[in-house]
């Protein structure tokens, strides 16, 4: 769709892009106006309509003009934030996570893509601007096809997954560089690298782990009613599979690091600690030999006599050096 068609479509329904596939997945842009007439068309092919909640005026298209049911309607205008994959009939609805977009580029913020799958249509729905579909929408301006509503879906979840795998692979470069920080002899204090590495790595994991869970248990569901949907829910599951089980090592691995430092940093804590006890068990007794010449009283010890202050001072380092060889005798040390 070009400029002057976002400009129009956005201000009016809230509709951010439309677009009308051919039998053999090639698009064309739909303007405003054409979006109802294709809807309603039982010609060929299907129909992609991705919404803008932010703008009030979508809410009222997907009342008045969203061919889907009631139920579907109010999860795509709803507000809840739990991730869900439920199959109403012959619709397919769902709430997925996806990263948010901004500036062309993916940020680490999770946010929500909401969906409402037929055979001869997609309507997505979102808050914020979302990575995979802005990527996949790219992927179909560069002539990628998609013959149906399914494989357009499949290739939104796709992206989101791949996007994900991405992040795992920046994650663990900085496990790798604090890693090699922490195994130094004097390791570095990790933990702000170590702490946001953890908690991105939990949150992803989280959203995975529900994602894995929905696809998994509406797989038989959808298999008995579209074979072709079956095995695409499928494919995406293993899929977040393994890349759940990636994000999950990594947060293992974040939280072994972080044992790690503390573990060295209680060491070298401990042995400074050592290090000044045995500093302060040798200079004690020197201590109480200057406490001892520093009395000012009558009578003391090399008071008139010559070199008086480098006999006392020798016997301070002799006490100091008797305590040192006690020490080492009862192998403090």
């Amino acid at each position: 769709m070009s400029t002057a068609d976002l400009a129009d479509a956005a201000p009016a329904t809230g509709i951010v892009w439309a677009y009308r596939f051919a039998p053999d997945g090639s698009a064309a842009a739909l303007r405003p106006a054409e979006i109802d007439v294709s809807l309603a068309s039982h010609e060929p092919g299907w129909v992609w309509v991705h919404l803008a909640l932010a703008d009030a005026r979508c809410r009222s298209w997907i009342v008045q003009h969203a061919p889907v049911s009631d139920s579907a309607r109010e999860l795509l205008a709803g507000s809840d934030q739990h991730v869900r994959l439920d199959v109403l009939g012959h619709e397919i609805v769902g709430v997925v996570p996806d990263l948010q977009q901004e500036l062309g580029e993916h940020t680490d913020a999770l946010v929500r893509l909401r969906f409402v799958l037929t055979e001869r249509m997609l309507i997505t729905a979102r808050q914020r601007p979302v990575h995979s579909v802005e990527t996949t929408r790219r992927a179909l301006e560069g002539g990628k096809r998609f013959p149906n509503a399914v494989s357009f879906l499949d290739g939104i979840i796709d992206q989101f997954a791949d996007a994900v795998a991405r992040m795992a692979e920046r994650l663990g470069d900085e496990l790798d560089r604090a890693e090699d920080r922490v195994l130094d002899e004097e390791p570095a204090d990790e933990r702000v690298r170590l702490g946001r590495v953890r908690i991105q790595a939990v949150r992803v994991h989280r959203q995975l782990g529900q994602l894995r869970s929905l696809f998994h248990r509406v797989e038989s569901r959808i298999a008995a009613e579209n074979a072709a949907v079956g095995r695409a829910v499928r494919r995406l599951a293993q899929k977040l599979d393994s890349i759940d089980h990636e994000i999950g090592s990594l947060h293992e691995r974040a939280r072994l690091l972080l044992d790690e430092l503390d573990a060295k940093t209680a060491a070298i804590a401990n042995r400074r600690l050592f290090t000044l006890s045995i500093l302060t068990a040798c200079l004690l007794p020197p201590t109480l030999v200057t406490g001892f010449f520093g009395m000012n009283t009558k009578d003391l010890p090399f008071q008139n006599t010559d070199g008086g202050t480098w006999l006392a001072l020798l016997v301070a380092f002799a006490s100091g050096a008797i305590s040192y060889w006690a020490l080492r005798r009862m192998r403090a040390f």
